[in-house]
């Protein structure tokens, strides 16, 4: 499962319940990662909260993450900035 930073704030904007990708950044960067609509993902923020999410296209460019709150942890502060949105996690 592909492990993808996020914004977990966004929940709260409009379309509420999803997690928003807005940046130039994000919205060129995810479909370099090879990340499919309806793909699962693992996502993170550098508060330590994560959970897994389904991605979806709202456009050409604008992604969405539809979280599962079920699976949501607190992994504690991430200690490094991103140099990335994406990185691979072992399926295990």
């Amino acid at each position: 499962m592909k492990r993808i930073q996020g914004d977990f704030n966004t929940i709260a904007s409009e379309p509420i319940d999803v997690i928003k990708f807005g940046t130039r950044q994000e919205r060129e960067e995810l479909p370099r990662l090879g990340l499919q609509e309806g793909e699962r993902v693992l996502l993170f923020d550098g508060e330590g909260l994560e959970g897994e999410a389904i991605l979806s296209r709202t456009g050409s460019d604008a992604w969405m993450a539809d979280p599962d709150p079920a699976t949501w942890r607190d992994t504690g502060p991430q200690a490094s900035p991103r140099p990335s949105l994406g990185e691979q996690e072992p399926v295990g």
